[in-house]
């Protein structure tokens, strides 16, 4: 019989084995060892390991024919693919000859056309990008997309080896002006956060706190409990070391920082070492979930989430970042049957290797460029965190296409709307209202309408940028 060989994480006793469990564990049914939920989501969570970290050919070969299927559902059910794509027999070789797709290009099939996902059996949902850059942009994802997001959120945890019996703590800012009005809190609590495998591993407790400008009430809440595995934006913990300093995050028992969605300052990653929390990042994208993992080993290298997507590299345009030239990124999602997402430009940049430097067989990202800081410069010299999505400014001024929010003046914020011809007034009383609450009284908002933003000095197209930082 020909002998097998699992991936080290896979073989490793502490992958599974050695985790503690839950009396609950194994299934009380006959003939069955695990609840089906709990059985899915470990067959998954195998399949992505194998695919992720195990043998590149097979890998390969699996990547190819997702490729090939998803561009013959575009092709045989969208007119807007058909005209990027030839007439002729589809395979994955045709992938490399489409043109680049923006976000104007997938607002304009999305409008045309809904969702593609027509032998789905459920009714696919909507999702609105969170809005890291200036152009927001809305995709329809199906019921598969949601549970592969949690699943290989979870799965991470074992390709990494990190415990699941720890607190999970994650800090989000508040997303609508009716939130901001109540200028509270809202914290959202279980007695668990790993899914079905809650039921198999002991786990801990799950915490969500969305806040408002109030760094008090935050630091009271984050008291409360053990913090353990810290999820948040870089913003936010560095706001935390200067109203706290480093003595209070050592006291909050995180166990790992997971940094999530905007820029990682090196010198905050140093000081939480000095104390014991190592800190892991990721580079996702709200229209296709996650694109890659940082390695444990090399900090700054980003394994590709090769169950999830293909990463292409644009040598044709590129930018210089910390001295080093990077490329555009292009992005495949590979289970995007509802709104076909293929070659996609997001707007960021960065190299693109055929291995890491740890030894990882698989595509790695590194130097990537387009995750801004968010900081304003308050009059009195102060740095403010700017929260604010383009989600968020949608709930107050709808049917924009795009928007930019600049510091160029200490004492101003100036907001732009392409896409309208003008504002009410009571638009503009709201979004005034809004960036006060998420910022700081003191800053004077100037709203301007355009038909088009001028976006050709920033290529990310970021939503927010302070020239006075």
């Amino acid at each position: 019989m020909q002998k097998y060989e699992l991936p080290d994480q896979l073989c490793d006793a502490g992958a599974f084995m050695m985790r503690p469990l839950q009396p609950t564990a194994f299934s009380d049914r006959p003939l069955s060892l695990l609840t089906p939920a709990v059985q899915e989501d470990f067959a998954n969570i195998a399949a992505i390991e194998l695919i992720e970290n195990g043998d590149r050919p097979a890998r390969e070969n699996w990547q190819t024919r997702q490729v090939t299927n998803l561009l013959r559902h575009a092709q045989a059910h969208s007119k807007f693919w058909r005209e990027r794509m030839p007439s002729r027999m589809i395979n994955h070789e045709v992938m490399k000859h489409l043109p680049v797709l923006t976000r104007e290009d997938i607002a304009s099939q999305v409008n045309r056309e809904g969702s593609l996902a027509t032998t789905d059996g459920a009714a696919p949902m909507t999702y609105s990008s969170t809005g890291s850059t200036g152009t927001p942009v809305k995709v329809y994802i199906t019921p598969q997309n949601s549970y592969y997001n949690k699943v290989r959120y979870i799965a991470q945890f074992f390709i990494t080896d990190l415990t699941l019996d720890d607190n999970h703590t994650k800090v989000s800012p508040v997303k609508t002006l009716d939130m901001y009005e109540k200028n509270d809190s809202i914290v959202k609590t279980t007695e668990s956060w790993a899914g079905p495998l809650s039921r198999v591993f002991k786990n801990g407790l799950s915490k969500q706190i969305y806040f408002t400008n109030d760094d008090e009430s935050l630091m009271d809440e984050l008291t409360k409990h053990r913090v353990g595995y810290l999820v948040c934006h870089g913003r936010i913990v560095e706001i935390l070391l200067k109203i706290g300093g480093i003595q209070f995050l050592k006291k909050l028992g995180i166990s790992f920082w997971l940094h999530v969605s905007d820029y990682r300052d090196p010198e905050v990653v140093e000081a939480l070492a000095e104390i014991g929390v190592p800190s892991l990042s990721n580079y996702s994208a709200g229209e296709m979930g996650p694109i890659a993992f940082e390695c444990r080993e090399r900090q700054g290298f980003y394994h590709v989430a090769h169950s999830n997507v293909v990463v292409e590299l644009d040598d044709q345009l590129t930018t210089t970042f910390n001295g080093v030239t990077v490329g555009r990124l292009l992005v495949t999602h590979l289970h995007s049957y509802a709104t076909p997402i293929i070659r996609y430009d997001l707007g960021d940049f960065g190299q693109l290797e055929s291995r890491c430097p740890c030894g990882h067989d698989g595509p790695t990202l590194s130097n990537i460029y387009g995750r801004g800081k968010h900081f304003l410069r308050h009059p009195n010299g102060n740095l403010v965190p700017f929260y604010l999505s383009t989600r968020a400014l949608l709930g107050v001024v709808p049917g924009f296409t795009e928007c930019r929010v600049r510091q160029n003046e200490v004492e101003a914020i100036d907001v732009e709307l392409g896409g309208r011809e003008s504002i009410t007034e009571e638009e503009k009383g709201n979004l005034t209202k809004l960036m006060l609450a998420a910022t700081d009284p003191a800053f004077k908002v100037r709203v301007k309408t355009v038909r088009h933003i001028d976006w050709s000095e920033n290529p990310k197209r970021l939503l927010f940028s302070s020239s006075v930082v």
